[in-house]
């Protein structure tokens, strides 16, 4: 259909990003031109709501409020100091100290909470509090925290891979596994570039490395915590459970260590923890029905074809059209928020990648490294905006900062996209 000579699917993309750069809610972004569509082509509007709650109606999709109530609980508890005191008690003499900590500790909490927004609001403030008492910048600690923070998304459990999976129907459970070892790699460039920046400017370090008992009782008290993301991704790959049932059981699991090891018993952190859930979850969800309206809308129109022949226009070279698509989801990140851009680029982008031969579940893990990057960059950066906010500094102070880690992640990024191993290693020995 054409609306004034224009493919009416283009748009439906033009009113949506217009609406979304104009800050109104991504899921009234998405379904306000996406049910003019509807009416314009003849088809009744209750046609929008039966294809919204056929989304919805997901086994797969419970995974997400379940992981989020993981993440909230330990925002509420105290496992967030165990595992910053075990992260600090096997890492802190490290050149960086405190800053090689705070890396640590967001790949352990992100295999719990699989969010980059809960890893800072959590353990987020953990870090950046004690890092600042500790002689190191206000504005940099924010930036190394929003930095370490995209591990989050990547790491299983993540909340954006299973929504890309439920969208491009790919296996969620492989999509989980897959972001494994590119959480692990970026760790490990992240903690290098630390490493240096550390020794160039003179951040502190700890005095001594921890004694042999000490780290034996950090990594006691910490150990019911860093056997939550080894038996959610043992579990899944050895057949227990599918991830919905692992993010059902990491609740219950969560649940016992607070009461039974860390003696928490009051009843009120349940109810905290709960709400911030609904809250949360209820956004996310009005996000995916309305994509679902969204993703017909451009499935009818072709848009997944036309975007394909114009990308391969340029070249058929998987390198390049690698790099393209790259390049096109770097730019949407700058504006869009990461589930909103997941949403509208996934139907697009996932066809191109798979003409020129790339696996499906390394695209969902390039689409996802890409969309978090924004995260960090202007004018959008919701996780500078919140890592600023808690360490009380100026946004612009902390962008500033993050700079310095552009360059490695965007390393990280390329190695995810070029080296598909990283992320395929795993899946093709279980799954293949």
């Amino acid at each position: 259909m054409e609306v004034f000579g224009i493919n009416a699917g283009l748009l439906v993309i033009v009113t949506f990003v217009v609406l979304a750069l104009l800050r109104v809610p991504v899921f009234i972004s998405l379904a306000l031109p996406s049910t003019a569509y509807v009416i314009a082509s003849g088809r009744p509007l209750l046609f929008t709501a039966n294809r919204m709650v056929r989304t919805l109606d997901s086994f797969t999709l419970l995974a997400i409020p379940l992981f989020i109530y993981v993440g909230s609980l330990m925002n509420h508890g105290e496992i967030t100091d165990k595992i910053f005191e075990f992260a600090d008690a096997g890492v802190g003499h490290l050149s960086g100290g405190l800053a090689q900590v705070n890396i640590v500790t967001s790949l352990v909490f992100s295999g719990i909470s699989g969010s980059a927004l809960a890893d800072i609001g959590g353990v987020g403030r953990v870090l950046i509090r004690t890092m600042t008492n500790n002689g190191y910048e206000g504005d940099y600690s924010a930036a190394l925290t929003s930095a370490s923070a995209t591990i989050g998304p990547i790491f299983p459990p993540s909340i954006p891979l299973i929504i890309y999976g439920i969208i491009a129907e790919v296996s969620v459970l492989q999509l989980l596994i897959a972001g494994a070892g590119p959480a692990i790699v970026t760790v490990a460039l992240l903690m290098a570039w630390t490493s240096y920046i550390a020794r160039s400017r003179g951040f502190p370090s700890n005095d001594e490395r921890a004694s042999v008992p000490q780290m034996v009782r950090a990594l006691l008290l910490a150990l019911p915590a860093l056997l939550t993301p080894v038996i959610l991704i043992a579990g899944m790959l050895g057949g227990y459970f599918t991830p919905t049932e692992a993010a059902a059981v990491t609740v219950i699991y969560i649940l016992l260590i607070n009461t039974a090891v860390y003696r928490i018993t009051g009843l009120r952190y349940l109810w905290r923890a709960a709400v911030e859930t609904t809250r949360t979850t209820g956004s996310i969800v009005l996000i995916v029905a309305a994509a679902a309206v969204f993703s017909f809308v451009l499935s009818v129109e072709g848009i997944d074809s036309l975007f394909a022949e114009f990308v391969l226009s340029f070249s058929q070279n998987p390198v390049v059209v690698l790099l393209l698509v790259n390049l096109l989801l770097l730019f949407i990140g700058l504006f869009l928020d990461p589930i909103a851009a997941l949403v509208m680029m996934t139907p697009i982008v996932f066809p191109v990648l798979t003409e020129v031969g790339v696996d499906p579940v390394q695209t969902g893990v390039i689409i996802v490294f890409n969309l978090m990057l924004g995260l960090l960059t202007p004018p959008l950066g919701l996780s500078v905006y919140l890592s600023a906010d808690i360490a009380d500094v100026s946004v612009g102070s902390v962008f500033s900062e993050t700079r310095v880690y552009y360059a490695v992640l965007l390393l990280a990024l390329l190695v995810v996209t070029f080296v598909p191993e990283v992320s395929l290693a795993i899946v093709e020995q279980f799954f293949r």
